[in-house]
């Protein structure tokens, strides 16, 4: 096999040598070179590789580089992390000049060039193996299936290869279905490792993809009382949520065991008390769930919550404390990461040691029936006993303890008799292992969805449905199955082509998120956690570190801890509201492996303090005391992909006919009838859109370009039209919360009411993701007002707007069980994902979709190869890119239809000057748009400036200009950031302050001024740069990427481009399905409503054509 690599690469090596750097800082920099290489040349394969490591032995394999060359390339890796970890290590010139050539000769390698037999000498081990491991990470490199071997590669021993034995009878012959399912480059961790004589490793388990984190209790599920199978974990993804009285139970069970545990004395808690608390925290829940609407059904309900507080306050305050658990030092709902066993989990109740002859005590709280028989008190269910093994071996895992020291027992709480709540789950070695098996196939299976698409779906489905997987099961369990085999059955071939494709598309995202790291830039996979250094997430300014608890407060709703910081490091990628990842770090040792952590949303940010709320209060503070300094880190949520999944199976549910109209097979209808008008007014053309959206039957889709009144005119006159109807309820939401912000606004233009004092809509949300002055309209606030469910029912049966973004309306279900909408308006439409929203629809009468194919559309983590769609079947419905969104696939099922009724594009636009549109209009619009007022043809307002200061006079007389930044020689340890745009950015904002004020026009930093770059570092040192000039309110001028600038606008934008780096470049391109359009640029380039400055280095952009087109017609600026 022969790749070609750029000789790009080889310039930016010379580009390094160049910068006179020291030999460390060269490394460094050789090392990222190195990474993204390898990356590019491994960017067609299947594989996913969890680190640097794993990938630089898949390339040695696949060109089978010499063994010296590939120990020279990991010496590379390894070196340079102990160098960003020691800013005192250093290494010679003439260690970087071998590191050099040894990179050299990988590209000569892999290109082809080179060939010849390695003249070194071949490296002896100097490792002295233990005879007894507790784990071994490896990748696989070969399988010997006939004398049941593999051989492996370890980064602990780089240069080795072990022989890894298994079938093994009475040891490790259990994991025979994994090593089955096993595969060349597989990560294993090998587990309880002995060395025979022979110098064969024999584990006693295998942990396949141990990045791939499984969740306790998706595992659990796995084992029921009619057999254990793997596939149970495929088939619940497709379950829809239930809304019953069991699940409200166990939630209020949870609530009674918090409130009881964290009180002082739990004797004083009463029921009656406890109760009214619980509809305060959950009204919504009690209010959608059908099985308790009646009084009879509610009293009932009633009933058997008592019996649950009952039981549980016993519990609490006599068998606890028997069995050695003291309240004072228990934890609620610690979470837990544990790479060795591939498990994440949170349990219900933690107590840690007080001491080293104390032991750790696990309690799982199941509010339902004890399992059969009842009269057997010792009996645990087979699904409950498996999440406490594991949470056991998180335990003994994270704390470094045995099973000995670890007490894991189930409460049940609804087990009226004292004495058998509480039950023993004991650690069994064979179970464990069977456990272990049933992991390793999960993940096999979804590895085998990730590599082999559509017919590795298809594949699972059959194995799915075939009963002989199951042994004897229940008729319920056999009519689950049933069900969705008839669903599956009846699809047409399209249908079921277009299931299967993006069942494929959910498993190659959800896999990625988990273990990959596609791209070149940051990884964001949730095993970047682990997988790469502190030092580098620090550098990435993925991390908050060095904070110091300054107070728990506990006196609210929630616990919510507020941090000093004791180093001030910029925190441009964290957003409040978010959610994320606490865990103390006192010294080196320490991570979100070593210890316990919690999850919370970001509250507040500021240079001084950071603030996390928490969902659960904690009354045991030993842990807060016990550590000085604290981390945060963003959390990676599976959540979005499994519903995701949901939505495909609901979307298989729906009508025929609907399922035919979003697949594109049937014309949507209308009562639209074409009036032949042309060369529409800017009003014409308002209420022809609006006179369409209202007269389709089935959907409408408005295209709407940067600055042309989406939100801010056209949702407002649909709700005007729509809400005259009084029997019609409406829907409307967008994909971000900021957007669903301007939708209030919009909503409350309206009815022509202050913002503060409107009451039309109610929003699905959160207070930290929602505006402060929408808050008195979130659900949970209006919820918390009643006194009880009628009157809560009576709010919601009234009120006919509801609001949110598309997750927020996703995650409560419930409210589709109390209202039916005839219409969704559905604002950021291309920024959703298709499964995201293909499920929803049906749920609706019409809807309206509002978006711009030509901006930036959801992120995604797969490269487009991918993610393309080969499919015939599915290419003559317009699918041709499973990352695109459902909007624009339905717009060019209707252009290419000449279904002209059903879809239209806004062209007048109220944002850019015609000047700054001029190059967008052209060349990504086909010229269609049209200024909408008189301010968008007027000249630059100012008329007094320095006509000898070069970069003052461009200000004054232009309202785009390219500024060329070709300066590389300070770019430092990172190819993100450029000092001298940084440093010509400040200028620019300096001079635009000055020239404003000697013209006697006000300037607002938060409103008049934007800067656009894409790396966050570029972002912190820009910011940073503002600082040290002294510019006033720097700290309030918005600098962020175009991702999170999508949306939004300023009068001057000025765009930092960052492109050091020829791969860079292609990397920041977001080209179209056509080539037509890059989305990016599209964005940076139309945020600004009257000048817009790009600085960038041309002669590398000119490498890209769109870019190099751009740049001469807007021409270079001379202000040298």
């Amino acid at each position: 096999m022969i790749y070609s690599i750029s000789q790009d690469y080889y310039a930016v090596v010379q580009q390094i040598d160049d910068l006179g750097l020291p030999a460390r800082d060269k490394y460094i920099q050789l090392k990222r070179l190195l990474e993204i290489s390898c990356k590019e040349i491994t960017a067609s394969e299947s594989l996913q590789f969890p680190s640097f490591f794993s990938r630089l032995v898949f390339i040695a394999q696949r060109f089978n580089l010499p063994k010296t060359l590939e120990w020279q390339l990991q010496h590379i890796r390894v070196q340079t992390t102990f160098l960003q970890q020691d800013e005192k290590r250093f290494v010679t010139d003439g260690q970087y000049q071998m590191a050099r050539s040894a990179v050299f000769r990988l590209w000569r390698y892999v290109s082809g060039s080179e060939t010849s037999e390695d003249d070194f000498q071949e490296m002896q081990s100097e490792h002295n193996m233990p005879e007894v491991l507790d784990k071994i990470r490896v990748q696989v490199t070969a399988i010997d299936r006939e004398n049941q071997l593999l051989t492996c590669e370890s980064a602990d021993f780089v240069g080795e290869e072990l022989v890894v034995s298994y079938g093994d009878v009475g040891i490790n012959d259990q994991f025979d279905e994994t090593i089955e399912r096993l595969w060349v480059g597989a990560q294993m961790n090998l587990i309880d490792v002995r060395r025979n004589e022979q110098g064969k490793y024999i584990p006693s388990a295998f942990v396949l993809e141990p990045d791939y984190l499984i969740d306790a209790s998706a595992v659990a599920e796995c084992f029921q009382n009619y057999g254990n199978s793997h596939l149970h974990y495929f088939r619940r993804k497709f379950d829809q949520p239930a809304n019953t009285h069991y699940i409200l139970l166990g939630n209020l069970a949870n609530f009674f065991l918090d409130e009881l545990l964290y009180i002082d004395d739990p004797r004083s808690l009463n029921f009656q008390d406890v109760f009214i608390k619980s509809f305060r925290h959950m009204p919504f829940e009690y209010a959608s769930c059908k099985d308790i609407q009646s009084t009879a059904d509610f009293k009932d309900f009633m009933a058997r919550a008592y019996v649950q507080f009952t039981n549980i306050k016993r519990v609490v305050l006599e068998d606890m404390a028997q069995g050695g658990f003291d309240l004072a030092n228990c934890i609620l709902e610690p979470s837990f990461y544990c790479e060795k066993y591939g498990f994440q989990g949170r349990l219900d109740l933690l107590q840690i040691p007080s001491s080293s002859e104390d032991i750790y005590r696990i309690i799982e709280l199941k509010s339902g029936k004890p399992p059969y028989p009842r009269e057997d008190v010792t009996k645990i269910a087979p699904n409950h006993e498996i999440q406490t093994m594991i949470y056991r071996l998180m335990i003994q895992t994270v704390f470094g303890t045995d099973s000995r020291h670890v007490y894991a027992a189930i409460l049940y709480s609804s087990a009226e008799n004292k004495g058998e709540n509480i039950r023993l789950a004991a650690a069994y070695k064979k179970l464990e292992k069977e456990l272990l098996n049933i992991r390793n196939l999960i993940v096999a299976t979804e590895h085998d969805l990730y590599v082999g698409g559509c017919e590795a779906v298809s594949a699972e489905f059959e194995e799915l449905f075939d009963r002989n997987n199951y042994g004897r099961i229940p008729d319920f369990f056999n009519d689950r199955l049933t069900d969705l085999q008839v669903i599956l059955t009846n699809l047409s071939e399209t249908e079921k082509a277009y299931f299967f494709q993006y069942i494929s598309f959910i498993s190659r995202e959800l896999y990625l998120q988990k273990v990959g790291d596609e791209g070149y830039d940051s990884p964001t996979s949730t095993s970047s956690l682990w997988n790469t250094s502190f030092a580098d997430r620090q550098n990435a300014l993925e991390v908050i570190s060095d904070l110091e608890i300054e107070e728990v407060d506990n006196s609210g709703r929630d616990m919510t801890i507020r941090f000093h910081r004791f180093k001030t490091t910029d925190c441009v990628n964290f957003r409040e509201g978010e959610i994320c990842i606490l865990y103390p770090r006192d010294s080196e040792k320490d991570s979100l492996m070593t210890n316990q952590i919690l999850k919370g949303n970001l509250v507040e940010i500021t240079d001084e303090y950071v603030t996390l709320r928490f969902r659960h209060k904690q009354r045991n503070r030993r842990l807060f005391n016990e550590y000085r300094f604290w981390v945060v880190e963003h959390d990676r949520l599976d959540h979005s992909y499994n519903a995701m999944y949901r939505s495909l199976a609901a979307f298989l549910r729906a009508d025929k006919n609907i399922r035919d109209l979003l697949l594109g097979l049937r014309r949507p209808e209308s009562d639209y009838e074409y009036k032949g008008l042309q060369d529409l007014d800017i009003q014409q053309k308002q209420d022809e859109v609006i006179e369409k959206a209202l007269l389709s039957k089935d959907y409408f889709l408005i295209v709407g370009p940067p600055g042309t009144g989406k939100t801010s005119i056209f949702v407002r006159r649909l709700i005007e039209e729509l809400y005259q109807s009084p029997d019609a309820n409406i829907l409307v939401m967008a994909y971000t919360n900021r957007a669903v912000d301007e939708l209030c606004a919009a909503i409350c233009a309206a009815f022509g009411e202050a913002e503060s004092e409107c009451d039309k809509f109610i929003r699905i949300g959160t207070e930290l993701s929602c505006a402060e002055a929408y808050r008195h309209r979130l659900l949970q606030n209006i919820s918390q007002g009643v006194q009880n469910r009628d009157e809560l029912l009576s709010i919601l049966a009234k009120q006919r707007i509801f609001v949110g973004t598309q997750a927020s309306i996703v995650g409560k279900p419930e409210i589709f069980d109390l209202k039916h909408f005839e219409i969704a308006i559905i604002d950021e439409a291309s920024q959703i994902l298709e499964p995201q929203i293909i499920g929803l629809l049906p749920c609706f009468d019409r809807f309206i979709m509002i978006g711009d194919h030509k901006q930036l559309s959801t992120i995604t983590l797969q490269n487009e190869t991918k993610s393309a769609v080969a499919n015939a079947r599915l290419n003559e419905i317009g699918l041709f890119d499973c990352r695109e969104s459902l909007f624009e696939r339905l717009y060019r099922t209707c252009q290419s239809n000449g279904w002209t009724d059903n879809y239209d594009t806004l062209t007048y636009h109220g944002r850019m000057h015609e000047d700054v549109a001029d190059f967008v209009n052209k060349q990504f619009y086909e010229n269609q748009l049209r200024v909408a007022t008189l301010r968008q043809k007027e000249k630059l307002p100012f008329e007094k400036y320095n006509e000898e200061d070069k970069l003052q006079s461009l200000l004054a007389k232009n309202r785009i200009a390219f500024i060329p930044s070709r300066d590389l020689s300070d770019i430092g340890k990172s190819d993100k950031m450029n000092h001298a745009e940084a440093d010509r950015v400040v200028d620019l904002v300096r001079s635009l302050k000055e020239l404003y004020v000697n013209n006697g026009l006000s300037f607002d930093s938060r409103k008049t001024i934007g800067i656009i770059t894409p790396y966050r570092n570029q972002i912190a040192l820009i910011r940073q740069k503002l600082i040290d000039a002294n510019v006033v309110d720097a700290d309030k001028i918005m600098i962020d990427t175009v991702e999170r600038y999508q949306g939004s606008q300023r009068d001057v934008i000025i765009v930092s481009c960052c492109f050091n780096r020829f791969y860079q470049l292609r990397f920041f391109s977001n080209m179209n399905k056509e080539g037509t359009v890059d989305r990016k640029l599209n964005v940076a380039l139309t945020r600004a409503r009257e000048q817009l400055f790009i600085i960038g280095n041309d002669i590398l952009m000119s490498k890209n054509p769109l870019y190099q087109k751009m740049i001469e017609e807007i021409g270079l600026a001379c202000i040298v």
